[in-house]
């Protein structure tokens, strides 16, 4: 079906990799001179996985054409200037510390222990190093550990303020539920967007896996943002035979908090971290995950409303027109994820965009254009924009729930001006839904890491896929890190 170079679980060392489709599911098959052969599912529907093919508008474009993939990859991240992709989001480890012990946690393994924190001012220059990059990554993604264990942390926040960017925060909410007068602190120096750890409606759930009974505090660090005006994106890890069964009940937990709320991630399991003190456990990752979003929401939003992040090449390019400073296109490849953003009407129903707007239509529709964006002034460009939707929009659907003009007023001002305050009303109203499928070493796929968007920046100011740092270059870093800090 596709060849692919990866690395084996083993050794780390890189092979090679081929995919195929066996017994209904994609499957990625490696052999390994010293430590045999290895198989795993690398996506669980074909169906949704040539869907997602079919809309990857990015690899019509010359960037995709004519990309060659870098010798050595993925070892050479120091050096590497052949990413097919730019940052978009910019993630930054500020402490290993935390008050949990996940027996999940990607980022930390139990056998590396570690006082890995960089300081304030080795923070400020990767921020002050990614702000001067062209393009400019449009957000920062603070992680940890847990962030908020760093006292510092408001002052951190401000300086990518300072610079900017869209900031976020990964956290697991304690801090936020137990100390609100912290989390003020935070938005007033101007942080964007709290990323909560959200992954069950059962504290039985939350005691295995996560340590402790949490739902409570939960409830009360959404309830802390809500007072505060501060948004949230839930973020959840699916685990088959854990939490596969309430995905449909959290996708209308954060529609009924859409006034907050503004999206939701699902992160199926990856076998990094503490996940490895288990035996690799393939049955953790039989999820489907589009059509358990039909069934769990008795089919509000269907398997083909989930969409590759990657539809929106051509819109980006066409924004970059009148954007000052220009996003980078959200290039990865199709298969690291699936994304909808969902409309709220006013009896509770969920709405994907694309039953307002005809995505096969509207998308394809803009394509050429796309292509041409440069030659072409801004008036054309809008003009395209504005037949390219009305040729593609259902009338009926529109003029019930939003009204043409309001639709129409938040599309161009987001092509205009990308934001969430561009939406104007309907931004109480919609979320995003999505599902980003991280890779372990028994999934891990190079054709992918070249086109990762969401990257690690480290203090020596490297720019590293996200995979293939969770894979290969965390520990290193850490350890080089830490020991410089101790001298």
């Amino acid at each position: 079906m596709q060849k692919t170079k990866s690395i084996c679980p083993e050794c780390q060392k890189a092979i090679d990799a081929e995919l195929t489709v066996k017994d209904g599911k994609i499957q990625i098959t490696k052999k390994c001179p010293e430590h045999g052969v290895f198989k795993a599912t690398h996506w669980q529907s074909p169906t949704v996985y040539n869907f997602t093919e079919e809309y990857d508008f990015f690899k019509d474009f010359e960037e995709a054409k004519t990309h060659k993939v870098a010798a050595g990859c993925p070892y050479v991240c120091a050096s590497c200037k052949s990413h097919i992709s730019d940052t978009v989001i910019g993630v930054i480890d500020v402490t290993k510390e935390c008050d949990l012990r996940c027996a999940i946690c990607f980022s930390t393994f139990s056998d590396h222990i570690v006082d890995y924190e960089p300081t304030k001012q080795e923070l400020i220059d990767i921020l002050t190093f990614l702000s001067k990059r062209n393009p400019k990554p449009p957000a920062i993604l603070f992680s940890g550990g847990e962030p908020m264990e760093r006292k510092d942390m408001h002052e951190i926040i401000a300086a990518a303020h300072e610079l900017k960017f869209m900031t976020i925060l990964a956290t697991n909410g304690i801090h936020i539920a137990e100390e609100p007068e912290r989390a003020a602190q935070l938005k007033k120096c101007g942080l964007n967007i709290v990323y909560l750890q959200f992954d069950s409606f059962r504290d039985e759930f939350y005691k295995k896996i996560r340590g402790r009974e949490l739902l409570k505090l939960k409830y009360k660090a959404i309830d802390v943002c809500r007072k505060l005006d501060m948004e949230v994106i839930l973020v959840c890890t699916l685990m088959n035979g854990f939490n596969d069964k309430e995905v449909g009940k959290i996708i209308k937990f954060a529609a009924a908090n859409s006034d907050i709320i503004r999206g939701l991630i699902f992160q199926p399991i990856a076998f990094t971290g503490r996940a490895t003190d288990n035996p690799f456990q393939e049955a953790w990752r039989d999820w489907r995950f589009a059509e358990q979003v039909e069934s769990q929401t008795d089919g509000e939003v269907k398997t083909s409303d989930m969409f590759p992040l990657s539809v929106m090449t051509s819109p980006i390019k066409i924004m970059r027109k009148f954007m000052k400073k220009p996003w980078p296109l959200f290039s990865c490849s199709p298969h690291c994820g699936i994304v909808n953003w969902v409309y709220v009407s006013k009896s509770g129903k969920m709405i994907p965009i694309n039953h307002f707007v005809n995505f096969g239509k509207f998308f394809k529709g803009i394509q050429k254009t796309a292509q041409n964006a440069k030659d072409q002034g801004k008036f054309s460009l809008l003009a395209t924009l504005f037949m390219s939707s009305m040729l593609s929009m259902n009338m009926l659907l529109v003029t019930k729930e939003v009204g043409i003009f309001t639709l129409m007023k938040a599309i161009l001002k987001m092509f205009v001006s990308p934001s969430y305050q561009s939406l104007g009303p309907i931004r109480r109203r919609i979320f995003l839904l999505g599902c980003m499928a991280f890779m372990d070493p028994y999934t891990f796929d190079v054709n992918r890491v070249q086109r990762c968007v969401v990257h690690y920046v480290t203090p020596n100011l490297k720019v590293i896929p996200f995979c293939a740092y969770n894979n290969i270059h965390r520990i290193d870093t850490e350890e080089t890190y830490a020991q410089k800090s101790a001298k």
